[in-house]
């Protein structure tokens, strides 16, 4: 289920090797701390960042040459590079690494959001930090489940803690049931779902992206089914069927505009990811997703992807629908800390506070000295698709 390319992993897997059986056929003796170091330099080739993927593998010596591992890694290819290293170095090994997700989840792997927006949290309490959302319909993987909490990877292989109560648990088979159903994507920024047609109770509210089962229609709505089996009516003229949607939708400059500016106005909430309230990576991957990209989720990742567009003598290159990034310059390196969609002109939308529209020209009323000295970098969406962190959700496995 685990959307990542499978190209190029056997000769990851001997170039890594080698690097480090050299380091370690290079020393007659090895400390716990370089046995250390050398997993780790495996594990940072195989899972570059902790926010996309898991290791925590740690090393222990034991007696007679023995070394334990344990720990924890979503990635099976990593946890094998380090024992094939650890092997071939002439060290007998101990495994206890438990490669997620556990068998003590048993069949219920998968799962679909059940709310319009759920809170994805950094570790699995209400007082931790909120790192994104997701919305209604977004199918996860589950990668462990502990108490009244799951560990989730959501489509865009972000990995987060989220309420169990806002996830319906499926099996892989179940999963295959709710992908082959007739679904529908709500399109509006927001709404409701009603009890019955004539708009009398509600269910439950809605947002741009949610995904429901689509149960027929009756006078004018459409009668809905939502991941944990509740029902009720929508507004016809507010969604659309989802393949049709997915199959269909071909973002270019003006889509990914008209959908931003929508947003106009919309309060900025750190970890925000829906028309309710974004963040500024949360804004770009909304933005995007409504016309029919799944985008990395913090503006440090978006910045890894997508065609690079030179802004060293202006904006002249740029086109609507790019991504501006800024931050600062530490140590030679851009250290990434915003993100904003461009309009065209020199003007950008984003946001900040909450979504609004400056400039880079300082001839403008909305010109933003801070936003035109700290920007870094450019990069282009459309054309990239299908490259490492653009994903068409067409396109997509778990969709």
């Amino acid at each position: 289920m685990k959307n990542h390319s499978e190209g190029n992993k056997t000769a990851l897997s001997s170039l890594v090797l080698s690097l480090i059986l050299l380091l370690f056929n290079s020393c007659s003796t090895l400390n716990p701390d370089d046995m250390q170091n050398s997993v780790d330099r495996i594990a940072a080739r195989y899972v570059p960042d902790q926010r996309e993927g898991i290791s925590d593998i740690r090393v222990i010596e034991g007696k007679n040459h023995e070394l334990v591992i344990r720990g924890e890694t979503d990635s099976p290819e990593l946890k094998q590079a380090v024992i094939d290293t650890l092997k071939k170095s002439g060290f007998i090994v101990r495994d206890s690494i438990l490669v997620l997700p556990g068998v003590s989840l048993g069949e219920y792997r998968y799962g679909v959001v059940s709310l319009s927006v759920i809170n994805l949290r950094r570790e699995p309490g209400h007082d931790a930090e909120l790192v994104s959302q997701t919305l209604m319909g977004t199918p996860v993987r589950v990668l462990k489940n502990e108490d009244y909490w799951l560990l989730i990877q959501t489509p865009d292989n972000y990995i987060s803690w989220t309420e169990k109560s806002s996830v319906q648990l499926m099996s892989e088979s179940d999963l295959k049931i709710w992908k082959d159903s007739p679904r529908l994507i709500y399109l509006n920024n927001s709404g409701w779902i009603y009890e019955s047609p004539d708009e009398k109770g509600y269910v439950g509210d809605l947002v741009a992206g949610c995904i429901m089962k689509n149960a027929g229609s009756l006078k004018g709505f459409a009668k809905v089914i939502l991941p944990d089996g509740r029902e009720g009516y929508v507004r016809s003229n507010t969604v659309k069927e989802f393949n049709k949607w997915k199959d269909n939708t071909i973002p270019h400059s003006e889509s990914v505009y008209k959908v931003a500016s929508t947003m106009m106005g919309v309060p900025y909430l750190w970890g925000g990811s829906s028309a309710k309230a974004v963040d500024c990576s949360g804004f770009v991957q909304s933005v995007y997703f409504m016309n029919g990209i799944i985008l990395s989720r913090d503006a440090s990742l978006q910045a890894m992807h997508g065609l690079p567009v030179d802004i060293s003598k202006g904006w002249n290159d740029l086109k609507e629908g790019d991504l501006l990034f800024f931050g600062s310059v530490r140590n030679l390196k851009h250290r990434v800390t915003h993100v904003a969609v461009y309009k065209g002109d020199g003007e950008f939308i984003h946001s900040a506070g909450r979504v609004m529209i400056n400039s880079l020209d300082s001839t403008r009323s909305n010109y933003s000295s801070y936003r035109k000295n700290s920007l870094l970098s450019a990069r282009r969406i459309i054309g990239a698709q299908g490259s490492k962190g653009i994903v068409a959700v067409k396109e997509h496995s778990w969709y």
